[in-house]
């Protein structure tokens, strides 16, 4: 009788744990098929970028590349200005060519100082 009881217990235990691991099992099929989804997902968006962000990031590109340029273009105004003034531009000339304020000219002439 006592043999009878241990092996029902075990036999019950042994099915207890087969329940288990089957539900087990299920879970992680589920669980692997949203991985599967989600990998699906970021893959096909990954490749996709709205317009309006590419807009947006060539506009800023624009606008620094801008600000650099401004820089070294003043530079040559003001260079172009000084070739102009040692070899007789007046004022007029300089807001001209160079695109200089009438100050501007008008500074560089009084500061003209010979070529080396």
């Amino acid at each position: 009788m006592w043999l009878e009881l241990g092996v029902l217990a075990l036999l019950l235990l042994a099915t207890g744990q087969t329940l288990l691991l089957l539900r087990l099992w299920r879970q992680s099929r589920r669980l692997h098929q949203r991985v599967d989804a989600l990998w699906q997902n970021a893959a096909g968006t990954s490749t996709d970028v709205p317009t309006s962000m590419l807009v947006t990031a060539l506009g800023r590109l624009e606008r620094q590349l801008g600000q650099v340029e401004r820089p070294a273009t003043l530079g040559r105004s003001w260079e172009l200005a000084k070739q102009l003034a040692r070899e007789g531009a007046d004022v007029e000339q300089l807001v001209a060519c160079c695109g200089l304020s009438r100050d501007e000219a008008t500074l560089i002439l009084a500061m003209r100082v010979p070529a080396l």
